[in-house]
């Protein structure tokens, strides 16, 4: 999902994964899977199956990882803000981090190698935007950040 706001002398692209439910829908969901598989389990024990507790608690365990690496991936994001001088780039990916860049030492790059890839470059910084995009949120991207540079420099 991508977010474009315009100001006079900046501009500012927020960046986030598209999620169809919110962190606490999911832990409902996983939560709701995880007591359904552990009263099978237990039912089973007691009707005398009883090897079948431990993989339950295999699986439990297993849809408890499936909901950190879900929770880790809905919750990163990143923030672009671009002005005639610098190019501030926010993100979460685990951890939250803040770069300012000298614009004109900084350029936007495309790579089609195995699908499409946007970077940002600056001297020995090289950091992709919008991993998780879609190609047609990608498309919106380029066109947004080329028309930007674009107006940055000849203003």
């Amino acid at each position: 999902m991508i977010k474009f706001n315009d100001r006079k002398h900046y501009s500012l692209i927020n960046i986030k994964p598209n999620n169809s439910s919110t962190i606490n829908e999911n832990i409902i969901f996983f939560g709701f899977l995880g007591l359904l598989c552990l009263t099978f389990g237990i039912g089973f024990f007691f009707l005398g199956a009883t090897l079948i507790l431990p993989f339950a608690g295999i699986e439990i365990i297993a849809l408890i990882i499936v909901l950190r690496l879900n929770r880790n991936w809905s919750s990163q994001w990143q923030k672009i803000k671009i002005d005639k001088l610098y190019v501030e780039i926010e993100e979460k990916k685990g951890k939250q981090t803040k770069n300012k860049f000298d614009r004109f030492l900084s350029k936007f790059i495309v790579e089609s190698k195995n699908g499409r890839k946007i970077y940002f470059v600056n001297k020995n910084t090289k950091i992709e935007l919008g991993s998780f995009l879609t190609e047609k949120e990608k498309d919106k991207l380029i066109n947004f950040l080329e028309r930007k540079v674009q107006q940055f420099n000849f203003s």
